[in-house]
């Protein structure tokens, strides 16, 4: 899986950016390629009233914060640099000639604000065409790898894209798959108190048909990685969150045709992003 293209992260002088950092580097390794960080520079940000007065900050803090970093995790195909724009401008122009771009979570500002800020700012960030991952600071770098990749299922094309990445990196790491479908019984179905046949789910009946459909020709091509199919009943924030507490990584889509869907509009983004406790890889489906 050699790349001349460069893994990109965002580094924002936080313990978040470190370790979104130190993803990014093993996302380069398995990806034989370099990782190219950048520190960028809003010159319209204005200080908040009553902040003390310092220099000017120059970068050259974050960048040292980084190169310590990356050598003492011993990766060394690394280059950095300081950008001046608005972040969100920034690194949308350097992700297209990326093959992923990598960012911390963190509650308040920084890169994070680029997913978990504004609607605007939510839509423009994940419109890249590259992989979104954001790493939050619950992740360890030194736990060992569970061995399992999540990826959030709705049925639709533009969500093949997702499935898709997320079986060609379970192949590479030798990780299993878990397929998870999502329903809300209040907006798909009826009182179950009106049903011929109350034992009956036939909402069970209609996940795992839409997982099946989904997941079979992948696991055709990919024979290799193991598979388990997740049907649920319950929000899909929810239920990607509880996933995530023994995964590895959780795939979803930047476009589907149900609540997965949301992600453009940033709520259900908004929420699995807090709430995930290992990164997420939010991945856009490429228009012909």
């Amino acid at each position: 899986m050699t790349s001349e293209l460069p893994v990109l992260a965002g580094i924002d002088g936080s313990r978040d950016g470190l370790i979104a950092l130190t993803w990014a580097a093993s996302y380069a390794v398995l990806h034989d390629a370099p990782l190219h960080a950048v520190y960028i520079l809003d010159d319209d940000q204005q200080s908040p009233p009553g902040a003390p007065i310092e220099g000017p900050d120059d970068g050259t803090e974050v960048l040292d914060d980084a190169l310590r970093e990356l050598e003492r995790i011993g990766f060394r195909s690394a280059s950095l640099e300081v950008r001046h724009g608005h972040p969100a401008q920034v690194l949308l122009e350097l992700a297209e000639r990326s093959i992923a771009l990598v960012v911390g979570r963190r509650g308040m500002g920084g890169f994070a604000e680029l997913v978990l800020g504004s609607t605007s700012q939510v839509c423009t960030a994940l419109s890249t065409d590259v992989p979104l991952i954001v790493v939050p600071d619950t992740w360890d770098p030194a736990a060992p790898a569970r061995g399992r990749i999540v990826v959030g299922i709705d049925g639709s094309v533009e969500g093949q894209d997702a499935v898709r990445y997320a079986f060609e990196l379970a192949a590479a790491t030798h990780a299993g798959i878990v397929g998870v479908h999502a329903v809300e019984l209040r907006e798909n179905y009826p009182d179950p108190r009106v049903w011929l046949d109350p034992d009956r789910q036939p909402w069970i009946d209609q996940s795992d048909e839409l997982l099946a459909q989904t997941l079979d020709g992948w696991t055709a091509k990919y024979p290799e990685v193991a598979v388990r199919r997740h049907g649920v009943t319950d929000h899909p924030v929810l239920v990607l969150a509880r996933e995530s507490a023994a995964a590895d990584l959780v795939v979803v889509g930047g476009v589907g045709q149900t609540a997965f869907s949301e992600l453009r509009l940033g709520s259900v983004a908004r929420g699995l992003l807090y709430h995930s406790q290992c990164p997420v890889a939010v991945i856009h489906h490429r228009e012909p």
